[in-house]
């Protein structure tokens, strides 16, 4: 499956390249993220409460962010797996700065397989976009706190 698409944030992107590596920030604004433990540099174990239609379930994974050019690109991988079935993950972020603040452009592609896959890339696609907005609403929410 493949995803893509662009988020405008009203802040430059010195303080958006900082809330996109924050692990507090991060484990507050993903989608059913229950815990997030740094291992190393760039590297994190997860773990997520999420569903998709009436599949329901807990993922436990690994996040990696690799190929880093601060303020500007890097890449994201993340492998997870629970009873509902798998998803591998491999996404580019490219941040650039605008007049208003800045804009991330993203390409995701994404292996799902088990129950969740089952469900239709038709569907999946949509909710997958959904908690990539939720995400990045979040993280707003997130600087607007921190920043007050």
């Amino acid at each position: 499956m493949q995803l893509n698409g662009q988020v405008q944030f009203r802040h430059p992107t010195a303080v958006i390249w900082s809330a996109l590596h924050d692990p507090e920030i991060l484990r507050a604004a993903i989608p059913g993220c229950e815990s997030m433990t740094l291992n190393g540099e760039g590297s994190y174990d997860v773990v997520l409460r999420l569903g998709v239609a009436a599949i329901k379930g807990e993922y436990t994974g690994h996040v990696a962010v690799e190929d880093v050019v601060p303020q500007s690109h890097y890449l994201l991988t993340a492998e997870g797996s629970g009873t509902p079935g798998f998803v591998k993950v491999q996404m580019d972020c490219k941040l650039d700065p605008t007049e208003a603040g800045c804009r991330l452009t993203w390409d995701c592609s994404a292996d799902v397989g088990g129950m969740i896959a089952g469900v239709g890339g038709r569907v999946l696609g949509g909710v997958a976009k959904l908690l990539a907005g939720q995400f990045f609403k979040q993280v707003e929410k997130q600087l607007a706190q921190v920043r007050a």
